[in-house]
């Protein structure tokens, strides 16, 4: 019996890494964001009473039962024009994550009374983003990658010079989310089976000629007809695959290494986003592809991070020397958000106020050159520094390194390397959360 409790309590309360909860958080308060702005011109055609669908008319379309939404009492304009504002200032708090838990909360409920006031304008992809938003309000950590979380290391740095240790949160929510993918997937590739279509391999050459879901002209749309059968033998076998996710892990071992060395969570992941950005470079599907992604981001645990990050470091040997000035508040905080976004742990900073480090690290640097900037220390001993330091460093922080291409355009350089250098003189007048002040 204790062997039984055991099982169950690992299955629902085994502690994993909350950061694909936290950023599935930010994914999907990025998604909803981004189309409920879509409709900012249509807030009061669609969800109030001097609308196209007033409450009288409701009963037409609303469901009859299990309905939810503050609309049913708040049908004026302009406080329906103003609901829908809180809603868009509450997905923004919940994607930088100010009060992650009750911005969650509040969005959530708001986006399920706009859905459900109004059916007319939705998709399968806003059913699963209402679905994978519920998993968020009750999964028990989601504040990863919040400013919340950011205060909360900022002290813990400054009064011990730790960070905290990762956010863990329990394995329940992960399970719920598999779940729910599991159904979505396997039912949807039976009933494909119950068709005509969809076995004779001409359903996706249909689609392709549909005249609400084909992006592009009939010419090119024609030229693709050919990869119809493909596709169907693609997505039934992917689909179904879906359901060796209930197969116990510890079955796997009786299998070659050549097979078990790679995780099959991954290959259904990857295989589910070549699968749904795939349709969405040729069908208009709505949102159904953005909410999906959002979810296989939320079913990435310990191991798929650690695999990332060797997958990354493959190539990569040794650390990226960052010489700073310990005594320099801005130093200080710069080096604290440089080692948070550097998840690949590829740098290592160096106070050069430190003797000993310096003549270590380096040696044939002036201390007066390492005062007026920042500088950095490649693995293979070439150093940078300023802003030119800061744009080496950024192709090594996943965070920011789609903006690192910028920093290359003609003339960025020249300028970055000016409000750099002006920064860096005046970098200590404020300390201690004090600034001095010079009168002229």
């Amino acid at each position: 019996m204790k062997r039984v409790i055991s099982y169950l309590d690992r299955f629902f309360f085994e502690e994993v890494s909350a950061a694909g909860f936290g950023l599935m958080r930010i994914a999907w308060a990025f998604v909803v964001l981004i189309f409920l702005l879509g409709t900012s011109g249509d807030v009061v055609r669609y969800y109030s009473d001097a609308g196209i669908l007033p409450q009288d008319l409701g009963y037409l379309v609303f469901r009859s039962e299990y309905r939810f939404t503050i609309l049913q009492y708040i049908t004026d304009p302009t406080a329906v024009i103003l609901l829908w504002s809180i809603l868009v200032v509450s997905l923004i708090s919940m994607m930088i994550g100010i009060w992650p838990r009750l911005m969650t909360i509040i969005s959530v409920l708001l986006l399920f009374s706009f859905h459900e006031r109004n059916l007319q304008p939705l998709g399968g992809g806003d059913t699963v983003l209402r679905t994978f938003g519920l998993f968020l309000m009750i999964a028990p950590e989601i504040s990863a990658f919040s400013v919340s979380r950011l205060e909360k290391q900022w002290k813990s740095w400054k009064e011990t010079g730790k960070y905290l240790k990762p956010l863990k949160t329990n394995i329940w929510p992960y399970r719920l989310l598999l779940w729910q993918f599991l159904i979505i997937y396997v039912t949807s590739a039976w009933d494909k089976l119950q068709g005509t279509m969809w076995m004779d391999g001409t359903v996706v050459e249909a689609g392709f000629h549909h005249t609400h879901f084909a992006r592009w002209p009939k010419e090119i749309m024609d030229s693709w007809a050919w990869f119809s059968p493909y596709a169907v033998f693609y997505t039934l076998v992917w689909e179904f695959a879906w359901i060796l996710m209930l197969v116990p892990r510890e079955t796997w071992y009786v299998l070659p290494m050549w097979i078990r060395r790679h995780s099959l969570k991954r290959w259904l992941i990857l295989g589910g986003l070549a699968f749904h950005w795939g349709i969405f470079v040729l069908m208009d599907v709505g949102a159904f592809p953005y909410a999906m992604s959002t979810g296989f981001i939320g079913l990435l645990l310990d191991d798929d991070w650690n695999a990332f990050k060797r997958m990354a470091n493959k190539r990569w040997k040794g650390k990226i020397i960052i010489l700073y000035d310990g005594a320099c508040g801005l130093c200080q905080r710069s080096i604290f958000m440089v080692q948070l976004m550097d998840v690949l742990e590829r740098t290592k900073p160096v106070d050069f106020r430190d003797t000993t480090m310096k003549s270590k690290h380096a040696p044939n640097v002036a201390e007066a050159d390492l005062d007026r900037a920042m500088h950095i220390k490649t693995p293979k001993g070439k150093y940078f520094r300023g802003f030119d330091a800061f744009r080496k460093l950024s192709w090594n922080l996943p965070s920011i390194k789609l903006i690192t291409p910028l920093l290359y355009i003609p003339g960025v350089a020249p300028v970055g390397r000016i409000v750099y250098g002006k920064i860096a003189k005046r970098r200590n007048v404020c300390a201690g959360g004090v600034c001095k002040h010079t009168p002229k």
